[in-house]
């Protein structure tokens, strides 16, 4: 895609031009969209089985809802990629399998159930 089609696109979903200003907001919900994983799943399996294995996953203050369904959305396109394409399932394959009790899931999946348990508690309260 070059730059005149990407504009176009972003044209078509804004009404007006893609600008500095958009790229900006895209930086910063991203950046804030890393740091909430960062906290939420940790950096190793362990952390993940951890928060699994909690009744409630421990939620990193600072964020609110909407930072977690955000996250749940780009985290369930990738499962959902990862599932549907066999080299994508290659690849992921070689990442550990996460076991909790009874339950097995890759690391994408334990992170996208540990996104699922939080987003229920918070709706729930």
């Amino acid at each position: 895609m070059d730059e005149q089609a990407f504009d176009s696109l972003m044209r078509s979903r804004q009404g007006r031009s893609f600008g500095t200003e958009d790229a900006k907001q895209v930086e910063l919900r991203l950046r804030r969209s890393n740091a909430l994983a960062i906290k939420l799943w940790g950096s190793t399996p362990d952390d993940l089985k951890r928060q699994l294995a909690a009744p409630v996953p421990e939620i990193p203050s600072g964020f609110d809802l909407a930072d977690f369904r955000e996250l749940q959305q780009t985290t369930g396109r990738f499962v959902a990629v990862t599932q549907s394409h066999k080299l994508m399932s290659r690849m992921v394959s070689g990442s550990k399998t996460v076991v909790v009790g009874d339950h097995r899931y890759t690391e994408w999946e334990a992170r996208f159930e540990i996104l699922r348990r939080v987003i229920e508690y918070l709706e729930s309260r």
